[in-house]
């Protein structure tokens, strides 16, 4: 696919990540600036992304509500709101802060790539392309046409979406691993998404080479291998990883390992956790985490109404292609527990 060493070592890369959010931690006990604050939250939103630690999720929060507070002007102000609400996929509220940052004279440069990523996952396809593709024209980096080839693997234009990932990957002229390993990721969901099994083993185990500890790539990657049946390399591929991660995910993963090899008792035991915790997030992000946690509770978290709730708060938010489907799943899943009604939901 490409040259892998000339990229710095993944372990080297994520030490100096690390590295780089203690020193703006401690400079900021010095004094706040707005630059210092939001590029530390830039660096815990990349970690916690990186290692699905969802408390660096929060702390890269708190730093970007602080950055707010010595922010320079109102537009930067309004733009770091609009930033974050579409993080935590609060879409009206980012809607709105965008048009604030706006109308406040903030970089409509900035502001488009913002809209762009706003209307992509609302489901506003077309309009979302339009700015993709204007910004992948006039500045073809590896950032824009990632952008790109993640929207065009969304709407079902494959062929498209792997030449841009393959582009994307040859404007990438950095050492970094981290970039690289972003748009791995973001390539091999896609082939997962069109069930391409064997390509998506393949971009996850480059992946691994480039940055072994990427935690949604390797458990990505087990999930594919326990669709194909591969219990024993889905167990060891998943077991690492939740003394890493606080996402309830990788646990809800373990436990459908668990069932798949027919420990039932031990794979009660682990979903009944991960409920715990999902539950947890949801009280504080309901939001962000109701398209997973549906998924869950439809399956071995097995409460089918509330999987419905979540599917239809879902899809209220976001009416694209994967919620109505969510939704479609939850709304068959509550009729056949005996739960749920025939009636249709928009």
């Amino acid at each position: 696919m490409f040259e892998v060493p000339r990229y710095t070592s993944g372990g080297i890369a994520v030490a100096n990540l690390s590295a780089a959010i203690d020193g703006l931690e401690h400079r900021r006990l010095l004094g706040a600036t707005f630059e210092g604050q939001l590029e530390l939250s830039r660096l815990l939103f990349l970690r916690g992304d990186l290692l699905g630690r969802i408390a660096d999720h929060d702390r890269a929060e708190v730093a970007a509500l602080e950055a707010i507070t010595v922010a320079r002007d109102a537009g930067s102000a309004f733009y770091v709101r609009a930033r974050l609400a579409n993080r935590f996929h609060r879409f009206p509220d980012a809607r709105s802060m965008l048009e604030r940052a706006l109308a406040a004279g903030h970089s409509p440069q900035e502001i488009n790539g913002e809209r762009a990523s706003l209307l992509q996952a609302t489901g506003d396809y077309p309009r979302a392309r339009v700015i993709r593709e204007r910004l992948a024209k006039t500045d073809p980096g590896m950032h824009t046409l990632g952008a790109l080839a993640t929207l065009l693997g969304e709407v079902g234009d494959w062929a498209a979406a792997d030449a841009c990932y393959a582009a994307a990957l040859r404007a990438d002229h950095g050492v970094s691993p981290l970039p690289c390993a972003q748009l791995l990721f973001e390539w091999g969901v896609c082939a997962m998404r069109r069930r391409e099994l064997d390509r998506a083993e393949a971009t996850f185990a480059t992946l691994g080479l480039i940055l072994p500890a990427h935690v949604p790539g390797r458990g990505h990657r087990a999930e594919v291998a326990l669709e194909r049946g591969q219990l024993d390399r889905a167990l060891g591929l998943i077991l690492p990883l939740l003394d890493i991660t606080d996402d309830p995910e990788y646990r809800a993963t373990y436990a459908q390992i668990l069932a798949a090899r027919g420990d039932r008792a031990a794979a009660a035991c682990e979903a009944e956790q991960a409920a715990l915790e999902y539950e947890r997030l949801l009280s504080r992000r309901p939001e962000a985490y109701a398209d997973h946690a549906a998924s869950f509770f439809m399956g071995l978290g097995d409460r089918p109404l509330r999987a419905l709730e979540l599917a239809t708060a879902n899809c209220e938010l976001r009416a694209t292609p994967r919620a109505r489907a969510l939704l479609s799943r939850a709304q068959r899943n509550a009729v056949a527990s005996g739960q749920g009604s025939t009636r249709r939901t928009a």
